[in-house]
């Protein structure tokens, strides 16, 4: 067992035999208390954490380990101070001055605790325990309750759950500042720290946050507003501020949107003028599939319901989808074919892919029935009478012209000659 250096020099040099058995012994019981702490302890601590965790509310599975390692360097020291010091007693040595500062030390030690330590230990306790953990486990199935009273028959669960979430984070969240900031102020107050400066400091203080922060009170009050409205909630996909994405957060300041390229739009809230929520409650796909002008209309209207049907008997997609997409209309004539709309209610965040599984399938049927999908082509008119030979052969003469280009430049003679004659060409897309 190794002594600390400055207990050394107490120790006599006529040590009995007798006097080092015992120190041995000491020693020995010190290791071994150490070793059984380090073994034991660990379990222990986490067996009474997880009996705790049954009984109070709150996760402590984060607490385990660092508990345990706390409480095993605590008593090791405990240990090795109170072994250190039997040691140096059965050597000989005069412990007087150190039991008495010790003693001194113990009773400043303990009185201070008494006064403030103990008092400030409970008011975390009861803060953490009774107040952040209680919230956090009772206030969401209170929201759940009181949602579930107030949902209408037709909400789907999954647009009632976004809503409990978003309502208890932000409720969570506003209490837990007021009770941390309301502990802040007790224990400043149980310290002998005036708090009245403070408060007279923080109302001047939010005085000038008031005119120097009016866009965080504006994005608080907007949020706020967002909120109550049901506007839109964690999970949708919103257009807000002319950025499109999913909505990954959401406070009464601002919020989080990430993007089909994984990248995050922080939004203010009190820039957000319009928003546009495509996932609320039901979404709905909205086509236009183009056929050639040479196909029978009938037909393709046909095909595209039969598509539709069999898509929402399909169990794969049934479930997804509220109604069969069906054709609206005849919705345009352009310039390659004729755009058909199809529409259909589908379940929310699920009309994207619904509309490309429709997409694969109609391109399937449309080969399997040989309708032709149109493609961008154009039509030349050579003039009423004309005969696009007489064109054909003027150019055919191109070539000839342009090997006797002489400095880049062709005279214009050589050029009048390659030009084609006849009525001018007009162009008419088709």
């Amino acid at each position: 067992m190794l002594l600390p250096s400055s207990l050394i020099v107490f120790l006599p040099v006529n040590l009995a035999t007798g006097d080092y058995v015992w120190m041995g012994v000491v020693g020995a019981l010190c290791l071994l208390s150490i070793m059984s702490m380090i073994w034991l302890l660990p379990r222990w601590v986490e067996a009474f954490l997880r009996w705790v965790d049954l009984r109070i509310p709150g996760d402590f599975s984060d607490l385990h380990r660092p508990a345990a390692g706390f409480i095993v360097v605590v008593l090791s020291t405990v240990v090795l101070v109170v072994g250190g010091l039997t040691i140096v007693a059965i050597a000989g040595a005069n412990l007087d001055g150190v039991l008495h500062a010790l003693q001194v030390f113990g009773l400043d030690i303990g009185r201070w605790a008494r006064q403030h330590l103990i008092r400030i230990g409970v008011i975390l306790f009861l803060a953490y325990f009774g107040g952040t953990r209680v919230i956090s486990r009772a206030l969401p199935p209170l929201v759940r309750r009181t949602m579930a009273r107030r949902a209408e028959d037709a909400a789907l669960p999954s647009e009632v759950e976004k809503r409990e979430k978003t309502l208890s984070n932000v409720i969570v969240g506003s209490i837990n500042i007021f009770i941390w900031a309301t502990v802040f102020f007790i224990i400043l107050s149980d310290l002998g720290i005036s708090i009245a400066p403070l408060l007279a400091g923080a109302g001047v203080l939010g005085i000038a946050i008031s005119f120097a922060a009016q866009n965080t009170i504006r994005d608080i009050l907007n949020g706020l507003a967002i909120l109550l409205e049901d506007q839109y909630r964690v999970g949708d996909v919103v257009t807000l501020a002319g950025q499109s994405g999913l909505v990954e957060d959401f406070n009464l300041r601002r919020t989080v949107l990430r993007d089909l390229g994984y990248r995050v739009h922080v939004i203010p809230n009190g820039e957000i003028r319009i928003a546009t929520n495509f996932t609320k409650e039901k979404s709905r796909v909205n086509l236009n599939i183009e056929v050639a002008y040479k196909e029978d209309l009938d037909h393709c209207i046909d095909v595209l319901n039969r598509v539709g049907k069999e898509m929402k008997q399909d169990p794969s997609w049934s479930h997804l989808m509220n109604e069969p997409i069906q054709v609206l209309r005849v919705d345009n004539f352009g310039e390659s074919g004729i755009a058909i709309k199809v529409l259909g209610e589908t379940k929310p965040l699920q009309q994207w892919a619904i509309a490309g599984e429709y997409r694969r399938r109609v391109k399937k049927a449309f080969d399997q029935e040989g309708i032709e999908i149109p493609f961008p082509h154009r039509t030349l008119y050579w003039g009423k009478g004309a005969e696009p030979s007489a064109y054909l052969q003027g150019w055919e003469k191109a070539p000839q012209v342009a090997s006797q280009f002489r400095g880049g430049v062709m005279p214009e003679s050589k050029a009048a000659a390659a030009r084609p004659t006849g009525e001018d060409v007009a162009e008419d897309d088709g």
